[in-house]
């Protein structure tokens, strides 16, 4: 787990602000100490040298407070996702056939 920041403001609409000192990956779940959801990134806004983060809490298993650390739960390795495949066919290999005369 890689620690976020502490909640800064919570919206009437649920979503948290968080300071911290460098942005993460949209989309990234979060998770508070007890490792449950929280909610996930939806946005990074404000100055590059120290963004905010808006957490939107929807679906969230628990509730939060001001001042609450959180935390970005990262993938395992069984979480991450493999090569693509492709749908294609694979190439079909031609045999060079003698012409006879």
């Amino acid at each position: 787990m890689k620690k976020i920041g502490s909640i800064t403001v919570i919206a009437k609409n649920g979503n948290l602000l968080v300071k911290t000192n460098k942005p993460f990956r949209i989309g990234s779940k979060v998770v508070n100490q007890e490792i449950k959801n929280v909610g996930k990134i939806v946005d990074i806004i404000g100055p590059a040298k120290t963004p905010y983060i808006v957490i939107n809490t929807k679906g969230a298993n628990t509730t939060t407070k001001e001042g609450e650390m959180l935390y970005l739960l990262e993938k395992t390795q069984n979480q991450t996702r493999g090569p693509k495949k492709s749908s294609k066919p694979p190439p079909r290999k031609y045999h060079k056939t003698s012409k006879k005369k």
